[in-house]
């Protein structure tokens, strides 16, 4: 059976966040002295679950802080919940360090709180909305805010590229988000009457059912977010430049074999620009410079690894061609 549908809301309920009185029922929870309490208690419980989760697989695990971040922000909201999130992240990288500390890291944190109450704070609690609130951080937050704070951190703390579509994180957060709806959706269902006896909550308790309507929705969001995924995974490997991060060696052998393959001469040196591959096609669309070697160079061989940018003050080497295109097998 589907749930029932309302005409009218509990008192201190609101059907959406984008109103006045919304917000200022959540900037009055920041005086609130027990709401303080419980998000210190929270706080807490969140830092130390922090390295416990659920293992699926040997690479596949559900951690148990999410439900905690989505049981505080359903309490006591967005205002409250940016800076829990910013002193549990910050305790947490404390207490249980994982690699260097990377400040910008605390934005994900906050951005989750943040979706999780404005989904949730002051609402009607349905499967629909924590639905919603699990893909829109599995998404939103997990893959398309993470991703270039990744970037920053391999680049800035570890001196390492990191693929900005990293797949495997993003196929995870994917697969983990039916299972995490389901469980969140029971905790917080199982919390509810607590939460409303105690008057933290406002949307009196009652059976949520896991109906057929909510199972197909859950799938209909996999499926948008596998097919987003999909089609944003064919652009960037179709528009990804291969050749920059070839090592030194690997550019050498990489232009010394395209030199053969184009039948240059044996004063030219032939330096890779780009190399671009499709998704369907085991072919690859190299583009790349000729140069003319000046003989009183003393290390012509030392040439082959540098890059364009490289050779630009070297007077010995005269530009001959450049943006060659040659389409060439890319296995």
């Amino acid at each position: 059976m589907s749930e029932p549908a309302k005409t009218s809301l509990a008192p201190g309920l609101f059907r959406t966040p984008f109103s006045r009185a919304y917000w200022r029922c959540a900037a009055r929870e920041f005086t609130n002295v027990k709401m303080l309490a419980v998000a210190a208690v929270l706080i807490a419980v969140r830092v130390a679950l922090k390295p416990l989760s659920i293992p699926l697989s040997p690479n596949l695990n559900i951690n148990f802080g999410f439900f905690v971040n989505a049981l505080g922000a359903m309490i006591f909201g967005p205002v409250v919940a940016i800076p829990a999130a910013a002193i549990s992240d910050t305790l947490g990288c404390i207490l249980f360090p994982n690699g260097p500390y990377f400040f910008p890291f605390i934005l994900t944190e906050i951005a989750g709180s943040l979706i999780f109450a404005l989904f949730l704070y002051r609402a009607p609690l349905t499967g629909w909305r924590v639905t919603l609130s699990r893909f829109a951080v599995c998404f939103l937050v997990n893959i398309v805010i993470q991703t270039p704070i990744m970037l920053w951190y391999y680049k800035l703390m570890l001196g390492k590229s990191y693929a900005i579509f990293d797949l495997p994180r993003i196929c995870k957060n994917l697969a983990l988000f039916p299972f995490e709806s389901l469980l969140l959706l029971l905790f917080l269902n199982a919390l509810r009457p607590v939460t409303y006896r105690m008057k933290l909550t406002y949307d009196p308790p009652r059976k949520l059912e896991i109906t057929k309507r909510l199972v197909i929705f859950v799938v209909a969001l996999f499926l948008i977010g596998a097919i987003a995924t999909g089609a944003y995974y064919v652009y960037d490997y179709q528009t990804n430049n291969f050749a920059k991060d070839f090592s030194k060696t690997e550019r050498a052998d990489f232009n010394r074999d395209l030199a053969e393959q184009i039948g240059a001469d044996e004063d030219e040196l032939v330096l890779v620009n780009k190399i671009n591959r499709t998704v369907f096609r085991s072919e690859q669309t190299v583009t790349y410079t000729v140069y003319k070697i000046d003989p009183s160079i003393a290390d012509p061989d030392a040439l082959w690894g540098l890059k364009n940018s490289e050779v630009k003050e070297i007077a010995e080497l005269t530009l001959v061609e450049k943006d060659c295109v040659l389409v060439m097998d890319g296995k």
